[in-house]
């Protein structure tokens, strides 16, 4: 039972610094897209780089929701939907370069920052301790 808590306070640490990580990345990313939108369009190659880099730190989310314990189902939906974000950013995205989809890159900035939201709002659920099963 000990080993089992352990288990779940570790996954729930983990969880906190990879949702911290993807917030620090996604205002690298907003960073990014503003310079490159307003200042220097040459950034868009770092804006596409970057993505590169981050987009897998959402991977592990759903897992370590899961391995956090209970309470899950809100956990574990929060963790979830970055990692269809992430998915739809490349729809939307080369949709709108495509020119099908003529707002795309409008709702992909949208999208962006409703997962900015999502995973600062993962980072909450996971920073309470589960309560104690009897």
């Amino acid at each position: 039972m000990l080993q089992q808590m352990s288990m779940h306070a570790t996954a729930r640490m983990l969880l906190r610094i990879v949702a911290a990580l993807v917030v620090v990345a996604l205002l690298v990313q907003f960073f990014i897209a503003g310079m490159a939108a307003l200042t220097h369009p040459e950034w868009w190659a770092y804006h596409q780089t970057w993505v590169a880099y981050f987009q897998w730190l959402v991977v592990p989310l759903p897992l370590l929701a899961w391995l956090a314990g209970p309470p899950r189902p809100l956990r574990v939906t929060l963790a979830c939907i970055p990692f269809v974000q992430i998915g739809l950013q490349y729809v939307l995205a080369h949709r709108a370069i495509e020119g099908r989809l003529s707002f795309g890159l409008g709702l992909h900035a949208v999208n962006a920052a409703v997962m900015l939201v999502v995973v600062v709002a993962l980072a909450g659920a996971c920073s309470g301790a589960s309560p104690p099963r009897t």
